[in-house]
């Protein structure tokens, strides 16, 4: 198994070139000005890229996360109703998961930070496809240049 990160997230190794250009030796060349601009806006890009499958990669976790105790949830709920008349010897137990406001707080920062996005591209009048695919857990794409 490969080495994790300090968050437990797999480190991914992913491939990358360095390109070496021999640019006017004055840093007043708008050649090598507006090079080294793209060029650091291609290296922000790829952060942003690496940031979004690491996004990606907890949101599936967290999904896993989020299914299990739904599940838990649901059998508490059977398992109350099942009890019948007999509901008080159950009222002591605790719940185990998350309080409420937790998971409520969650739920509206991850609401937040979606609509949020999209507000941005529709103020940049960018369209985005109605669905993209997005590559299965474990296979990630290499950035392209």
């Amino acid at each position: 198994m490969g080495s994790r990160a300090p968050s437990g997230l797999p480190l991914v190794q992913t491939p990358y070139t360095v390109l070496l250009l021999p640019l006017e030796t004055s840093r007043q060349d708008p050649g090598a000005r507006s090079f080294f601009l793209w060029l650091q806006r291609m290296q922000a890009l790829e952060r942003e890229q690496d940031a979004l499958w690491q996004g990606l990669e907890l949101l599936e976790q967290c999904q896993a996360w989020f299914g299990g105790h739904l599940r838990e949830a649901q059998w508490k709920q059977l398992h109350l109703g099942a009890l019948g008349e007999n509901f008080l010897t159950d009222l002591h137990s605790n719940p185990c998961g998350p309080p409420l406001s937790q998971i409520q707080k969650v739920n509206i920062y991850l609401q937040n930070l979606i609509q949020r996005k999209e507000f941005s591209r529709q103020q940049k009048g960018v369209i985005q496809p109605k669905e993209e695919k997005v590559e299965p857990k474990g296979q990630r794409g290499p950035t392209l240049v």
